[in-house]
């Protein structure tokens, strides 16, 4: 009796593994679905939502290992919402995807908060909420996006996200972390309160070389620094060195005075990102000035 129980499981499962799972598949909106939230409760792991241009209101969480991506890119393609968020991410893998929007976020508490897993980011435009995106224990990887017009335009916590190549203009803070350690690479920061906001016992890497050098351009403050240092297993409040070295701060010589708390920026860079300064250039002396 006992083998043949056996026996019979072991075809169950060669049946199962036969049949493999659902096919993956495309859902068009609004093809397929009239909104993108009915598309986006509809759709499982493997999935990709193709959304054609056009304005939706969204509030829905996205499952893992959905892709969600707009055919014609940002300029054309709306996500909205007016309450607490638009599209909320939850434990999602690195298959998950949201790309080529625009996250209209007036009124809203975060356009895409993410909490746990490392969904990917990407190509989006999200303006106008209080955290543009919102990040807690998630190690997202944020790229190619332009963060404008919110009061923090990622904000993150217990985090390790890969930000690379993201605009972040006319926002309080562009990026702000409470024991974090992302990577900040070849971004821009331009015209915000503050480009980059530490708290707590966070170790970012801003820039650190000439081919992930960041541009931090017109800020209020470049890097506030209000991070505490750890000493082995222990947590102090020491005041912990921020390290932001080989970036482009708008000129050859750059204001330190921008910055706040202890920052490492020497040595910087130039704007084309292929020389480092360690020391502020000797102005030009004009001929009026020579001496004879």
């Amino acid at each position: 009796m006992r083998i043949a129980v056996v026996t019979l499981t072991a075809v169950l499962v060669l049946l199962a593994v036969g049949q493999g799972g659902p096919e993956a598949r495309t859902l068009r909106v609004p093809g397929d679905f009239k909104g993108v939230q009915e598309a986006v409760y509809e759709a499982t792991y493997g999935d990709t939502i193709l959304v054609s241009p056009g304005t939706y209101k969204v509030q829905a969480r996205l499952r893992s290992g959905v892709k969600i991506l707009s055919s014609e890119g940002p300029d054309s393609t709306f996500l909205w919402n007016r309450r607490w968020h638009i599209l909320q991410l939850s434990g999602c893998d690195l298959e998950t995807e949201v790309s080529g929007f625009t996250f209209e976020g007036k009124g809203c508490n975060i356009c895409l908060p993410c909490t746990t897993g490392a969904p990917a980011i990407t190509g989006n435009v999200i303006r106008d909420s209080w955290d543009g995106i919102n990040l807690f224990r998630c190690n997202a990887l944020i790229s190619g996006n332009t963060i404008t017009g919110c009061n923090r335009g990622i904000h993150l916590e217990y985090s390790d996200p890969e930000l690379i190549e993201n605009r972040f203009s006319q926002n309080g803070d562009g990026v702000s972390m409470i024991a974090g350690a992302p990577v900040i690479a070849r971004c821009t920061f331009e015209n915000n309160s503050r480009a980059v906001l530490i708290f707590g016992h966070s170790y970012p890497t801003i820039g650190g070389s000439l081919t992930t050098a960041n541009d931090i351009l017109m800020n209020g403050y470049t890097i506030y620094n209000k991070g505490l240092r750890t000493e082995g297993p222990l947590y102090t409040d020491e005041n912990e060195v921020a390290v932001a070295t080989h970036n482009y701060w708008g000129s050859d010589c750059p204001d330190g005075k921008r910055n706040r708390g202890e920052v490492a920026y020497t040595p910087w860079t130039n704007a084309a990102h292929d020389s480092v300064f360690y020391d502020c250039p000797e102005a030009p002396v004009s001929e009026e000035d020579a001496p004879e």
